[in-house]
């Protein structure tokens, strides 16, 4: 994981499946996430970031995500805010209670793993399938 310095601050720099610029300011994790949620590492939110189960939204308008994902039959949530244009920043991390489960937070889903398609992937495929180019232009081979 990669880390830089801004006005004397560590930033540790991180990518979700849905935003590609995403930073945790060290001090957040050190002062607030290891301190009321002491179950979350670095390396977990990496990966509900990285391979998250749902990502979910209170509203289409809303600037705040909240990644979650099911490890060992425990969830987990990584919620995340816009902090600058294309740049997000992790608020918080935490272990959602049973009670807790579906809330306000899911009304509305952007992600789900089972039912994203990644458009990036089928462009790739696309571009080197020579029949899906004949097919397209109208070409004959």
């Amino acid at each position: 994981m990669n880390h830089y310095f801004e006005d004397n601050l560590k930033i540790f720099k991180l990518e979700g499946k849905l935003h590609k610029k995403i930073i945790l300011y060290y001090a957040n994790y050190k002062n607030h996430i290891k301190v009321r949620h002491p179950e979350m590492t670095m390396k977990k939110i990496e990966e509900i970031l990285n391979e998250p189960d749902f990502v979910y939204k209170q509203s289409r308008n809303s600037s705040i995500f909240y990644y979650e994902k099911n490890i060992l039959n425990e969830t987990y949530r990584v919620v995340i805010e816009t902090y600058k244009k294309h740049i997000k920043s992790v608020v918080t991390a935490y272990n959602v209670k049973s009670k807790e489960g579906f809330t306000i937070k899911h009304i509305y889903c952007v992600y789900d793993k089972n039912t994203f398609i990644d458009y990036e992937d089928i462009q790739k495929e696309f571009e080197n399938d020579m029949e899906y180019f004949y097919e397209l232009f109208n070409i004959a081979e």
